[in-house]
């Protein structure tokens, strides 16, 4: 490219401001806002020149050399191509400015709508943290990734004590992610962690290296009136609300909170349809068997008034609050019954009779009025030692 005589004669370094700005005529081949290629012209301290054709030379902005470093400086070299951005045409002053850093910025918003229109994902280093998210830097930009938008195995680097920095805990690390958002003109840059992963091949991958019967760690990620999701190496599984506890529970809530670290069992993975069955009741042992091994029929129990219908309550023994088993309406009282609330409040506790126990069937039921009043589980366990020692002496008399 041509550059006016006295540019190729002498650089700007020594000339004053105005005779600098003398080679810098409007070549009225451009205009504000264009993107450009140019060849550096010379370089200084004060001004650096590039030469974009039309028999002259722009300035960059003044402002924009003040602010480079020397180590900058020193590697733009006359001969270098570079792209400007047309900062200023000259038209009315007859100067032509020019930015380097505002083209390098428009060719990383050029790469950004080129990585949107693609969908192709791109890895980028997080630079900084606030309460809604991150910040990474796509060349000079500055993009922002939601914390929606971040992938949930995040969640154990939370500082869930300072909701300001939060996300603290990301700055420096490398996510992959794809950009669902370019808008230029309001400096709006979105990406997403989530967007870039593949969800379908990537929870096939884990879903096929999970065990089932095997304990992982996880975290509840949401609490539903069904039962509750618990994240496991990055997918979510359910746990539904039958096996959330050995205990009734009305609502999962009564037990998990989102957020909270858990231990779960896998019951079933379907790989094909993608589902993961978990449970967290079953980390526990079932407390069926310990009534098999503790109770008998007949045997009496101090239980707890649990809940109440039209044709009795339930309780559960104060040893294994995990069981219910019902008091049918006939077995509260020796008189009739009309109301269950007549004889028993919930939270109330008893001492009742074991009148049927099938633990193979998980059912048991107690008797309230086939207790003689003033008997108590502890009284019948000293009969018990009683009637034992009876024996004993009996077997150790000699016989005439």
């Amino acid at each position: 490219m041509k550059r006016t005589s006295s540019m190729s004669q002498r650089g700007p370094e020594g000339d004053s401001m105005a005779a600098m700005m003398s080679h810098f005529m409007n070549p009225g081949h451009c205009r504000k806002g264009d993107l450009m290629q140019g060849v550096i012209a010379s370089v200084s301290p004060k001004a650096i020149l590039v030469d974009i054709g039309g028999k002259c030379d722009a300035a960059v902005v003044f402002r924009e050399v003040e602010q480079m470093s020397p180590a900058a400086l020193s590697a733009l070299k006359p001969g270098q191509p570079v792209s400007v951005y047309v900062v200023e045409t000259g038209e009315e002053n007859g100067v032509v400015l020019v930015s380097l850093a505002r083209a390098a910025q428009e060719g990383d918003w050029a790469e950004a709508a080129h990585l949107l229109e693609r969908g192709n994902p791109v890895t980028l280093k997080v630079i900084e943290a606030n309460r809604g998210g991150v910040i990474v830097a796509l060349g000079r930009l500055r993009g922002f990734v939601p914390s929606s938008q971040l992938l949930p195995g995040w969640r154990t680097l939370q500082n869930s004590e300072d909701p300001e920095h939060r996300w603290d805990g990301l700055v420096g690390k490398m996510l992959t992610l794809r950009v669902i958002e370019v808008a230029p003109e309001r400096n709006r840059l979105i990406l997403s962690e989530r967007g870039a992963a593949d969800p379908k091949s990537r929870k096939r991958t884990v879903l096929e290296q999970l065990q089932v019967g095997s304990i992982y760690k996880g975290t509840v990620s949401n609490v539903v009136p069904f039962g509750a999701f618990v994240n496991v190496n990055g997918v979510d599984g359910l746990v539904h609300i039958s096996e959330i506890s050995w205990r009734r529970v009305n609502h999962p809530s009564e037990v998990v909170q989102p957020g909270q670290e858990v231990e779960v069992i896998v019951l079933d993975i379907e790989v094909e349809h993608e589902r993961l069955s978990l449970s967290l009741k079953r980390r526990t042992p079932d407390p069926w068997e310990l009534i098999a091994r503790q109770y008998a029929e007949g045997q009496l129990v101090e239980v707890q008034i649990v809940n109440l219908t039209t044709f009795g309550a339930f309780a559960t023994p104060v040893d294994i609050p995990e069981l219910e088993g019902l008091i049918h309406i006939s077995e509260l009282s020796e008189r009739p019954v009309v109301r269950p609330d007549e004889v028993v409040k919930v939270g109330e506790r008893r001492v009742a009779r074991i009148i049927s126990l099938r633990p193979a069937e998980r059912r048991v039921a107690f008797s309230l009025k086939q207790v003689v009043p003033g008997e108590s589980p502890e009284m019948e366990n000293w009969k018990e030692i009683l009637n034992e020692v009876q024996r004993e002496e009996t077997v150790a008399q000699p016989v005439e």
